[in-house]
């Protein structure tokens, strides 16, 4: 490893998630560049965002991902009609990024008079106030600005992430999150922390839909095997508590969204969370995120490479 290499590897290690002189240098550019973002009209804005995301497309490696993924998910679809789907959704992350650094405090007053309910999805969740509640969705559309809402709606979401290695960064993301009515939980203990928050009353947002790298168990994902994290599913399980597998889409409207969800568990009963009853679960919340993904494709990310961790001889699977 070069003396470079080497120096920079250190300084992140001491500076991890550390306030200081260093970290506050680095984040002083992005910070610039949202700043003068965040001055421009919101058509002018979204499109920069867009713009720049797109460049993923360019990507031979994420090219490759996306194109598999959606021939996985959408074989009836044209060789042209799934790269076009695959550029609008590499131009997704953008919004979805600008949204959340850029447009969210201007969103946050009267954010729900922008939001288009589906059908009977407002009273399920309000029904979950208090109730301990787990709620799955995937990289669809606005999913940050999803958990935005269930805190505007008092359902007290709490998200397990893994927090940026720059402080200055983490605290923006804490304190904008704060500002929604929503916790976010650094991943480290984070089952523990989830449990004793649902067991205040507190609802839990995960997502199924990411490749899992901790003792994962392999879950039909569009009909091929995909490393899924256990945590949601056994939760569920554990505690008896409610299961709703939600989404939040962008409507034709620049500034509207559709939320929607579906019931999967309504809690009572706890049961032991074995294998087999986990990939049950997370079968059944997978073939509800499906149906929505295919009804909005060019929403979804599909460059993170769901089929990356492969199962083996020793490894749980349906």
């Amino acid at each position: 490893m070069s003396t470079v290499r080497q120096f920079r590897k250190r300084i992140r290690r001491r500076w991890k998630r550390q306030p200081g002189v260093i970290p506050w240098l680095l984040y002083q550019p992005m910070r610039l560049f949202v700043a003068i973002l965040r001055l421009l009209p919101a058509a002018w804005m979204f499109g920069i965002a867009r713009a720049i995301a797109r460049l993923a497309w360019f990507s031979s490696r994420r090219r490759r991902v996306g194109r598999f993924h959606i021939a996985q998910a959408l074989p009836n679809r044209s060789v042209e009609e799934r790269d076009q789907i695959l550029k609008t959704s590499c131009g997704q992350l953008g919004e979805e990024a600008a949204e959340i650094l850029i447009y969210s405090e201007k969103l946050r007053e009267g954010f729900l008079e922008r939001i288009h309910f589906e059908e009977g999805a407002r009273e399920r969740f309000e029904s979950m106030k208090g109730k301990g509640a787990v709620l799955v969705q995937a990289h669809l559309g606005a999913f940050e600005l999803g958990g935005g809402a269930l805190g505007q709606l008092g359902l007290n979401p709490a998200f397990p992430m893994r927090m940026p290695n720059n402080y200055y960064l983490g605290r923006d993301l804490v304190e904008g999150r704060a500002g929604w009515g929503v916790t976010l939980l650094p991943r480290q203990g984070a089952v523990r922390k989830m449990m004793g928050h649902l067991r205040t009353g507190g609802s839990v947002v995960l997502a199924t839909d990411q490749n899992a790298h901790h003792a994962p168990l392999f879950v039909p994902w569009f009909g091929h095997p995909a490393a899924t994290e256990r945590a949601a599913a056994s939760l569920v399980l554990k505690l008896g508590t409610p299961l709703l597998v939600f989404w939040c889409v962008r409507n034709a409207e620049m500034g509207h969204w559709t939320l929607g969800c579906e019931v999967l568990e309504t809690g009572g009963e706890r049961q032991a969370a074995s294998d087999q009853a986990v990939i049950d679960l997370n079968l059944r919340i997978h073939h509800c995120l499906e149906d929505v993904i295919r009804r909005h494709p060019e929403q979804y990310l599909w460059i993170h490479d769901r089929y990356r961790t492969r199962p083996t001889a020793d490894q749980p699977s349906l």
